[in-house]
Formats: C-alpha cells, sequence, structure tokens
C-alpha cells in the first residue's frame, strides 16, 4: 500500500539523518582530540595509530559507512590527518 510504502521511506530517511549526524560528531570528536593533544603537548599522530588498530580489527566484513554510525577508519584517518596541518599552524 502507499501508506506502507511511505512510512518506509519516511523510517529509512530518518535513520539515515541518524547515521549521518553520529558520523558527523565522530569527526567533530576526533577534530577536538587532536587539538586537545596538541595544547597538551601529547602527539597527535597517536589517533592515526588507533584508527589502524580498530580497522583491523572490523576486518574485511566491517559495516559499509553509509550504513554505520560510526565514519569509516580511513575516513578519519584523513580528517584527523587534515586537522593536525590545521592546528599545527594555529596552536
Amino acid at each position: 500500500s502507499v501508506g506502507a510504502d511511505m512510512g518506509g521511506l519516511v523510517s529509512g530517511i530518518g535513520q539515515q539523518t541518524l547515521l549521518t549526524n553520529g558520523r558527523d560528531d565522530e569527526l567533530e570528536s576526533d577534530d577536538l582530540g587532536v587539538r586537545f593533544m596538541m595544547r597538551a603537548g601529547y602527539n597527535p599522530q597517536e589517533m592515526i595509530g588507533v584508527m589502524k588498530i580498530l580497522k583491523e580489527a572490523a576486518g574485511p566484513n566491517r559495516v559499509p559507512e553509509f550504513q554505520s554510525t560510526h565514519p569509516d577508519p580511513d575516513n578519519r584517518i584523513e580528517k584527523i590527518q587534515e586537522a593536525i596541518e590545521k592546528y599545527r599552524t594555529q596552536l
């Protein structure tokens, strides 16, 4: 029925919105983590090592990013590297 189809569509849109927000929150958290680590005198490159460990732990059967609440580790590594460069010039 049309009502069921619309309900499924609305549900899917809502779920996708929540997943996207969750991933954006994680990327913001990584960005702030880099900033705080650098201000405290820690090496933010260590965050990249953590992301590599998470990637290996997930293995080849990890959930595609668009279905996950967390960004793909490779995406997080890229954003962490960008944050390191950004804060290196600011701090």
